[in-house]
């Protein structure tokens, strides 16, 4: 079936935009021109890993293979067509590179493979304990928790990395972490900054003062992400490593780095390794030594990391609430006709027009849901001018890929309506060849984030990507937004109740 629906215009919500953020620290020198490795050509490799593996480097050496777990982030790992880019990505080929020269004899025609693996936070440091992966990358604090699970390379030489806390325009700055009493702050339950604020409370609870509040935010999102939704006026409080903080901070003028404003101060960050892991060790050691530090990679990856960005919309503004409120009841109506999730649905439709019936695209795409005339007459929805037949012609639509391209899946809830989105932008047949390499790879197939998304990143490119990503975050916005009007409503109930 020919894709009538189209994504309005690829300017709205995030551009691809990749910022530096140094795979053991950000710390500047330096650099000559041939330490650049090569750009991101297309990765491949011939053997199936099992799943559990934990030799030393002895091991892996005799293997040919070494499995690095990475964040899929855009400022450190991501595949575009193919192209392995970000931060993570090109010290990994350092490594490879590095390795394969050193242990040229040894290996001799058959070189070793670091084979980059992209793992949600959440699941970093298990897949190292467990064997699924050799080392983790991702710009990881060091911590005592952290510590429990897996070992750390961190060199002492790299410059410490400070914690601050990140604002926007609505709190403004914020002179010491002490104005955090009785605030909320946005936070993955995964990361060092959930540690360090759990901590900070303990010293409020001493201090008699007011605890934060910890708003639990998923695992997709990342630090970058938050940043753009803080500059966007989603979000109002998060806490980001300071170099990566200023680092956004040239590109979103609008949210404030509280330099002042420390949750912890002093941390180291590098890769984690499995505990009793004693080769691996010296090798990455001497990694660091002989090759990072000497040709200065770090400020050779700042400098190449600079791109421009496009900002999130704020889906939560006074007009944008407004516009969200008056067809919220629409999303309801018909995301309970083709179980879809109405705030999905919202989200979407914010992605598409900012929930504007008014919009028309320069190909003729029309109102909320951008649908072309000819999909409307199609669908038989009524006259798709009206908001209310633009959101059933939408959803339907949406609903019809699902039924007709999609019958062999078994989507939970939240990737059925993902996968939608992905067939809304780029066409079903599209979705589900990429589902099918997906299965290939040993990937879910029913599963979207870090998993058929890597493959269609890599083969369609990162457009499709990022608009589903898109979608999901202000999916988050509308979540959080109509959680506090609940948590406020029963709080109003509760007084009028003499509770």
């Amino acid at each position: 079936m020919h894709l009538a629906v189209r994504a309005v215009p690829r300017r709205r919500g995030c551009m691809v935009f990749w910022l530096a953020a140094a795979v053991f620290c950000a710390a500047g020198s330096n650099v000559s021109a041939q330490a650049q490795p090569p750009v991101g050509q297309t990765r491949a490799l011939a053997v199936r890993l099992e799943s559990e593996f934990k030799g030393d480097f002895d091991r892996m050496i005799e293997r040919r293979v070494i499995r690095v777990a990475a964040p899929f982030s855009r400022t450190l790992y991501f595949n575009d067509k193919g192209r392995e880019r970000g931060i993570s990505a090109d010290f990994a080929r350092d490594f490879e590179q590095w390795l394969n020269q050193k242990y040229k004899k040894q290996l001799g025609k058959r070189p070793l493979t670091v084979v980059i693996r992209p793992t949600t936070r959440d699941q970093l440091l298990l897949h190292i304990a467990d064997g699924r992966d050799d080392i983790a990358v991702g710009n990881l604090t060091v911590t005592q928790e952290r510590l429990k699970t897996v070992d750390f390379v961190a060199p002492d030489d790299l410059k410490p990395v400070s914690e601050v806390v990140v604002t926007g325009e609505k709190v403004g700055a914020m002179a010491s972490v002490d104005g955090l009493a009785g605030k909320a702050v946005h936070v993955r339950k995964s990361s060092s900054y959930y540690e360090s604020l759990v901590a900070l409370n303990e010293r409020f609870k001493k201090e008699r003062k007011s605890a934060v509040t910890l708003v639990l935010v998923p695992d997709a999102l990342e630090d970058e992400d938050m940043m753009e939704m803080v500059g966007a006026g989603v979000l109002e409080v998060i806490v980001v490593d300071d170099w990566k903080a200023r680092l956004w901070s040239q590109v979103l003028p609008k949210i404030h780095v509280n330099d002042a404003a420390i949750v912890r101060a002093g941390a180291k960050v590098g890769w984690a390794i499995r505990k009793d892991s004693p080769k691996l060790r010296v090798v990455l050691d001497e990694f660091y030594a002989t090759y990072v530090r000497k040709q200065g990679l770090h400020a050779q990856r700042m400098k190449q990391s600079q791109a421009r960005v496009a900002q999130l919309g704020d889906p939560t503004t006074s007009a944008s609430r407004v516009r969200f409120e008056n067809t919220l009841a629409l999303f309801k109506k018909y995301g309970a006709l083709y179980r879809f999730d109405p705030l999905m649905l919202a989200a979407q439709g914010y992605q598409e027009s900012r929930l504007d019936q008014t919009a028309k695209s320069h190909v003729g795409a029309i109102g909320i849901m951008q649908v072309m005339p000819a999909t409307g007459a199609e669908l038989r929805v009524g006259d798709i001018r009206v908001a209310e037949a633009n959101v059933h012609a939408g959803t339907k639509y949406m609903d019809r890929l699902m039924t007709r391209y999609f019958g062999d899946a078994h989507f939970d809830e939240t990737n059925r309506t993902l996968f939608a989105f992905a067939a809304y932008n780029c066409g079903p047949a599209n979705i589900n060849r990429m589902r099918k390499e997906a299965a290939k790879r040993g990937l879910d197939d029913n599963a979207w984030f870090n998993h058929v998304e890597l493959v269609t990143a890599e083969k369609i490119g990162v457009e499709p990507t990022t608009y589903v990503r898109n979608i999901y975050k202000y999916y988050v916005a509308y979540k959080l937004m109509t959680d506090l009007a609940q948590v406020q409503l029963k709080a109003r109930e509760g007084v009028q109740q003499g509770k």
